[in-house]
């Protein structure tokens, strides 16, 4: 080959391996760009999902929180020890730190004794007035004359008909900083609570806790000095004190912030968290980014190629097993009882419904258990709503284990009352079923606030593929069961078969 040849080939292929070379670069590229932008906008849903998912778990964790010690007061207010004379002298209750009390206060219409001895009179104070009207109540958070921030339950002492005083238990009110410290965006992020004025009474960032102290309002501050993230933030704020749960956004150092809303109905606050889009931006494609540089290093466009197949191929399977285990833990806080652990009433709506008929016809036989706790009412009324839970708990546990090897779907449907659905089971083993559930509960020996132990009472409808019975009115037929059951005593099972002419749902 002569040399102008040779100096022709090497410089076709310098060209074309420059063309090749650069063509595979712009591939890795758009490829690059578009996986990142489809891999951001499904993290940002699910993320958004994820967190509207755990600020509703805390708002019903606050509204716990507050109904718990609502109940513990009264439960004090009524074993309050008293002198004859109505309060001159009285027995406080020992202050118990691990409950984040500080004081108790009895307050009569001559004024108020505490328990550590300090002089205060707190007896205008709405909650006060409201207690001595017969109504159990919730002040604050608030910083008192002490600047201490303190939440205090109030309810009425009674003697008799008449309301002698009130017992007032002021609690550290950052308690409910601790409540929500987990509702946030992995390390950043930021969820808040506002009272119905407005003013932040808990952060879920120890950092940001001069939010709370310097009692943050941006309604007060829009009246000193307009600002357009401010204006953002307390519209947003403003439509959770209206009521209104959802997702919002404003603009903030030129990037997104998304802000999830949802009230806390019991006392008129709103809980917020708050994520930034530049922050899951960071993180997508810090992941990238970093599966890339990690590859091994390529001398050839042609093992480039290849491996950069793999790394697109390893990054949507990835990419769909994030986005798998994001919709399991949806899944799951959608479909369980946070109390309980079994399922709840919106798995029977949305999965059970839908699969009910299919399978019955090949079992070719169902049973539906509607399982409810005796006089549970007196034990809460013994125990407290604390111990009540607890003993839902263990009741939730053992009528779970009794269903051990079945076919079956256990639910809190509500209260305390459960439902099972349970497939290839005939009458006798079902009629077996209910009674063993009695027995597990019975023997667990779990104390009723009398002499006797906690007992539950099981309603059964037991039906055969050919009858063709819609489920809730399955479901009806149990809970007319377990009205049977219960009108004959307690610790009883019933069970009802439905006739055939029985089709319409409920």
């Amino acid at each position: 080959m002569k040399a102008g040849d040779t100096r022709y080939a090497v410089s076709l292929g310098v060209r074309v391996g420059f063309i090749f070379l650069l063509s595979l670069l712009t591939i890795i590229f758009v490829a690059y760009y578009i996986l990142s932008e489809n891999f951001h906008n499904q993290l940002t849903d699910y993320t958004v999902k994820l967190i509207q998912a755990m600020v509703n778990q805390g708002v019903e964790t606050v509204e716990h929180q507050l109904e718990t010690e609502q109940r513990y007061a009264v439960f004090l207010a009524d074993s309050l020890n008293l002198t004859a004379s109505g309060g001159a002298s009285v027995k406080f209750p020992a202050v118990s730190s691990g409950r984040g009390e500080l004081r108790f206060l009895y307050v009569t219409k001559e004024g108020t004794t505490a328990s550590d001895g300090r002089r205060r009179d707190v007896r205008t104070r709405g909650d006060i007035r409201a207690a001595f009207g017969g109504k159990t109540s919730v002040y604050g958070p608030y910083f008192n004359e002490e600047n201490e921030f303190v939440v205090c339950y109030s309810a009425p002492v009674r003697r008799g008909e008449n309301v002698v005083g009130v017992l007032s238990i002021e609690k550290d009110g950052y308690l409910f900083c601790k409540l929500i410290k987990n509702i946030r965006f992995v390390d950043s992020g930021e969820s808040y609570i506002i009272n119905a004025d407005g003013t932040d009474i808990a952060v879920s960032d120890p950092n940001h806790i001069d939010w709370v102290n310097s009692q943050y309002n941006a309604v007060k501050l829009l009246t000193e000095h307009e600002e357009p993230v401010t204006r953002s933030v307390m519209e947003l704020e403003s439509k959770g004190l209206a009521g209104e749960s959802g997702v919002g956004t404003y603009y903030w150092k030129g990037s997104i912030c998304y802000v999830v809303y949802a009230p806390i109905p019991a006392m008129h606050w709103v809980l917020l968290a708050g994520l930034r889009e530049v922050e899951i931006a960071s993180m997508t494609q810090s992941a990238l980014y970093s599966a890339i540089s990690n590859g091994p290093a390529l001398s050839i466009c042609f093992v480039i190629f290849i491996l950069l197949s793999g790394l697109i191929v390893y990054w949507i399977i990835s990419s769909m097993k994030k986005n798998a285990e994001i919709n399991e833990k949806l899944e799951i806080i959608a479909n369980h009882d946070s109390l309980t652990g079994l399922l709840n009433r919106r798995f029977l709506e949305t999965n059970l419904l839908d699969s009910w008929k299919y399978p019955i016809r090949v079992s070719g036989q169902a049973a539906v258990f509607m399982m409810d706790i005796d006089d549970f009412k007196r034990y809460n009324d013994a125990f407290g709503h604390q111990y009540g839970d607890r003993c839902l708990c263990r009741v939730a546990g053992l009528f779970k284990n009794a269903f051990n090897g079945y076919d079956a779907a256990v639910m809190r449907y509500g209260g305390e009352e459960f439902l099972t659905v349970v497939f290839s089971v005939d009458r006798e083993a079902a009629l077996e079923l209910g009674d063993n559930i009695c027995r597990l509960v019975e023997n667990d020996m779990i104390p009723n606030g009398s002499d006797g132990v906690v007992t539950v009472s099981v309603g059964i409808c037991y039906v055969v593929t050919t009858l063709d019975m819609p489920l809730y009115s399955c479901i009806r037929i149990a809970d007319e069961a377990l009205y049977m059951a219960k009108k004959g005593g307690k610790n009883r099972t019933e069970l009802l078969s439905p006739s055939s002419e029985i089709t319409a749902p409920l």
